[in-house]
């Protein structure tokens, strides 16, 4: 009998191998586990969200702009940065304890009579908290699902939906080593989320868009092509013939937690975790002009930490060399994460190449918290500095606990 949180994410996290691999995609073992659970994925009408960037963000406008024209929104995002019930939220609230203990019971009888009668359909982590949102959503009777895509799309346990909308906000290069190192073939897996007659919106571009636009004539649906998460989420609306709620500027001038977040004076917490995404940062922090806490651009230190299997040496590049970064701290996170455990890069690896590439003084901690108290701490040239935590949303999440602790 699971009891308290701590027991609920213990029993979750049991879940988690070692190392991930394709192999492990595939919807088999998710839809045996919805249909013991009755197939709640059946149950509300939803928008389903893919991508390399953005996806979150676009969840999370999109979520909150139904909330405020009126509708009852389940929210399902990966991963989740301090709290496993960020991952099923309905109109902005994390699900009670209380129900995310006895859902998980629930969801614990189902996964324990598989391992007994079927073990090779015994889900992942990351299965099982799929179904734990769609399970959630149904009982709770949501107007609309906004779900998004964990890996790819094709053969994502998310993929068991027959959404209203298909979205995809942009296409990179990212999990290569398990989605295909061209964008071409990134583009064929995440248009696996395109089915007959859904609409399509799409921030896509170049070659990735032409994969798109192939894969929806086949399909005979209609294409929308938007060009930032905010319009996308407009977009939605209009698509679903809703009228846009008169909150629609002040929503979308809302920040995603862990996303471009002021989380403190001089303080942004950013998950980006590709050179995709960490672009989109850095034009955030060269253009940032709105700030509830005055904050000014100026000579900036990096807390970093990454996850392995990423560009992580790319995305240093593009840090040091679009702004003035005069210190780096490099660190590592303890989160497990969807795809296994142990997974973020040495940050003796991060500071070895710091140094041989840039000169520039780089300090080593293997806590994250430490190596942001560090960074609140230094100065440059006698002066507070902007501190940029950034590289991995479990760096982030880690790092958010600092401020912003979990209420149980």
């Amino acid at each position: 009998m699971l009891r308290d949180y701590y027991q609920v994410r213990d029993w979750l996290e049991s879940f988690i191998p070692l190392v991930y691999g394709k192999e492990q995609l595939g919807l088999k073992k998710i839809e045996y586990l919805l249909e013991l659970l009755g197939n709640p994925h059946r149950k509300f009408k939803s928008i389903h969200v893919a991508g390399t960037s953005g996806k979150g963000s676009t969840c999370f406008y999109t979520a909150r702009l139904l909330g405020e024209a009126g509708f009852k929104v389940g929210l399902h995002t990966s991963p989740h940065l301090v709290d496993i019930r960020e991952r099923m939220m309905i109109n902005g609230k994390l699900i009670k304890l209380t129900e995310l203990i006895k859902l998980t019971e629930l969801i614990k009888n189902k996964v324990e009579k598989i391992q007994k009668e079927k073990p090779e359909l015994t889900p992942s982590y990351f299965e099982i908290l799929v179904a734990a949102s769609f399970l959630y959503f149904a009982e709770e009777k949501v107007d609309f699902a906004v779900v998004e895509v964990g890996l790819g799309g094709r053969l994502d346990a998310t993929n068991v939906l027959q959404s209203r909308i298909a979205v995809i906000t942009n296409i990179g290069l990212d999990h290569t080593e398990i989605l295909g190192d061209t964008l071409e073939k990134i583009a064929a897996e995440k248009t696996g989320i395109i089915k007959a007659g859904v609409p399509v919106v799409t921030g896509a571009k170049g070659a990735a868009l032409r994969v798109i636009e192939d894969i929806v004539k086949e399909k005979g649906t209609k294409l929308y092509k938007i060009y930032t998460q905010e319009e996308l989420a407009v977009k939605i609306l209009e698509i679903l013939k809703i009228r846009s709620p008169k909150k629609n500027r002040e929503v979308l001038a809302e920040t995603f937690p862990g996303r471009t977040e002021e989380i403190d004076e001089n303080v942004i917490i950013d998950g980006a975790h590709n050179p995709d995404k960490i672009r989109f940062l850095i034009n955030f922090v060269r253009n940032f002009q709105f700030s509830i806490f005055n904050f000014q651009y100026k000579e900036i230190i990096l807390v970093l930490a990454f996850k392995k299997g990423k560009d992580w040496k790319k995305m240093v590049d593009l840090l040091v060399k679009n702004l003035p970064v005069k210190q780096v701290i490099a660190t590592k996170f303890y989160a497990v994460t969807d795809m296994g455990k142990y997974q973020a890069v040495e940050p003796e690896e991060i500071r070895d190449y710091v140094a041989k590439v840039y000169g520039i003084r780089c300090t080593v901690y293997s806590n994250s918290q430490k190596a942001v108290f560090s960074a609140l701490q230094s100065t440059v040239n006698g002066l507070p500095s902007t501190v940029l935590v950034t590289g991995s949303l479990y760096l982030v999440g880690e790092a958010r606990t600092m401020w912003r602790l979990p209420e149980f």
